[in-house]
């Protein structure tokens, strides 16, 4: 029985009623079936029948038969959905294109903003996944990932970097083999929460609770999340994560050598690491730094090479020898150093004394 109402459930899901799926579900397993041998086997009224089945016939989920009596026959189930995701995709391409004439002349969206339920979370995170234009962070349960995937590729194979930690532990990510220089996935017994960041621009946040497998079922309205611009909040949940991302075990990523570069990072802690892991190896990093100057505020862009990171307390950095002098460069809200990254692009790297690998 709990089988069968799971099964209701999903074809309501499909846009049909309780009523309606139901006498679908009837017609499919007596593989063909007249209005008497409906009515012998559900508790419903005959006029009430004649309309659920000239729904459903509507709908395109049966067909009859020429002769009489009428035989009702259930149309193959993954032949309709394939039918409502043609509408689907048609709908999507007209709408993306009229939505985008009206988004031309809207205002910036609220820092934050509030989504419910499970369809709105996923419904975010693809959102959050499709604007990416760089790099790509999350921090996800396994399940959700596995939801996602098909986007994460496609984000993939626009060029987009993925740093990507999933929780609980597994390595069944066969569906990126094929990225190995644009990914580093990571994986944990235990997660903080949902979070996916894109580009430091845009991120959705869900807590790690509703997701777990070790709690209770929650109903899927129950999920509520939230979608963040506001930068400064976007890097607190970051620090959160990086604090798990240093301690989780590595799965898949590419070796920092020449043939991964040139290489853009929007994340200052990611480029932090690769600096780090370069020198650690004996490369000397090209980089080519779009930021801010920290004394005037002025737009800067400045080349050259990455002679030291330093890592002191909550001060992180790393020193840039150029034509132009020597800075410090720093991340988001950068104070003490000389200037405040935006965009950091490993160029290409030489080994020590100017030697190229």
């Amino acid at each position: 029985m709990d089988e069968y109402n799971f099964i209701v459930e999903k074809l309501q899901e499909l846009g049909l009623t309780k009523r309606e799926a139901e006498v679908y579900l009837a017609i499919l397993m007596k593989n063909g079936a007249t209005v008497k041998d409906l009515l012998e086997t559900l508790d419903v009224h005959q006029p009430q029948l004649y309309n659920i089945i000239q729904s459903l016939i509507r709908k395109g989920f049966i067909r009859a038969s020429a002769g009489r009596p009428r035989v009702y026959t259930a149309n193959d189930i993954t032949a309709l959905i394939d039918v409502q995701k043609m509408k689907l995709d048609s709908l999507k391409r007209i709408l993306q294109e009229e939505l985008g004439k009206i988004r031309e002349n809207e205002g910036e969206e609220p820092y934050i903003s509030y989504v419910r339920s499970l369809e709105g979370v996923l419904a975010s995170a693809i959102e959050t996944i499709n604007s990416a234009e760089v790099e790509i962070r999350a921090e996800l349960p396994y399940q959700i990932y596995k939801e996602l995937s098909p986007y994460f590729v496609s984000a993939l194979r626009r060029g987009i970097n993925l740093y990507l930690l999933v929780y609980p532990t597994t390595k069944s990510f066969i569906e990126l083999a094929d990225f190995k220089n644009q990914i580093k996935v990571k994986t944990s017994e235990l997660g903080n929460f949902l979070l996916i960041i894109s580009d430091l621009h845009r991120a959705v946040y869900s807590k790690r609770r509703f997701f777990t497998i070790h709690k209770l079922p929650i109903s899927e309205n129950e999920v509520y999340g939230y979608i963040i611009h506001e930068k400064d909040l976007l890097l607190r949940l970051l620090n959160i994560h990086n604090n798990l991302w240093v301690k989780a075990k590595e799965i898949i990523g590419w070796i920092p050598g020449p043939e991964v570069y040139p290489k853009t990072f929007i994340d200052f802690s990611m480029a932090l690491n690769e600096l780090e892991a370069l020198l650690r190896l004996g490369y000397t990093p090209i980089v080519r730094v779009l930021g801010r100057d920290v004394k005037s505020e002025y737009p800067i862009e400045v080349s050259g090479r990455v002679r030291a990171v330093n890592r002191i307390g909550i001060v992180s950095n790393f020193i840039l020898e150029s034509n132009e002098g020597t800075f410090t460069v720093g991340g988001f809200d950068a104070e003490i150093e000389d200037i405040e990254a935006q965009r950091v692009i490993i160029e290409k790297v030489e080994r020590e004394g100017g030697k190229k690998p």
